[in-house]
């Protein structure tokens, strides 16, 4: 019996790399924790890095965030030798009618670049804490990111109105809201030394 022709996708010159060793490259590259949290903080810390540089370029995204409308206070004096009221920090209040021609948010370059650039803070430590969960003051500083970031959005939307819950706000409190729950359920599970 005569041997069986080579297959035609093979080529006998051209050596191929077994399947595992892209997989290996990919699985080097994440965190060597055991669970799924490290991924969970990893993810999102890639997503926030992309949502920082956003920032950066425009503000629409920031500003479906940031939807409150306000207007010029108008229980503030006039401007005085003594008083700037562009100086008062509630020299805006909230538009009662929010489709008011007049009213607008409270984005600015500034806010939006300054927002990116604590974004990016916390992403920095979220993705660090990803490969170090065992360290037990990492793991705090991790916890603490979310804190922060849960109790900013929180302020802004029941004490400072510079946002209505709809779509864009489920995100940032739901991701915040599980790590903080989810976290110190686990903590004993990870830390490995405090």
């Amino acid at each position: 019996m005569p041997p069986l022709p080579a297959s035609p996708t093979a080529s006998p010159t051209a050596p191929t790399a077994p399947p595992t060793a892209a997989m290996d490259v990919l699985k080097s590259l994440l965190p060597p924790a055991k669970g799924v949290l490290p991924y969970y903080m990893l993810i999102l810390s890639v997503v926030s890095i992309g949502n920082s540089i956003q920032t950066y370029a425009t503000l629409h995204f920031s500003r479906r965030v940031y939807n409150g409308r306000f207007v010029r206070n108008p229980k503030l004096p006039p401007a005085s030798a003594s008083f700037n009221p562009d100086d008062a920090v509630d020299r805006l209040v909230r538009a009662a009618d929010q489709a008011d021609p007049r009213a607008t948010d409270q984005m600015t370059p500034l806010a939006g670049r300054l927002f990116g650039t604590w974004t990016l803070i916390t992403c920095v430590v979220r993705c660090y804490a990803a490969y170090h969960l065992h360290l037990g003051p990492m793991y705090n500083i991790a916890i603490w990111t979310y804190v922060v970031a849960l109790g900013h959005f929180a302020s802004e939307l029941f004490v400072f109105k510079s946002m209505t819950f709809g779509l864009p706000q489920i995100f940032p409190f739901t991701l915040a809201s599980c790590a903080l729950i989810w976290m110190p359920m686990v903590r004993d599970y990870y830390v490995e030394s405090n």
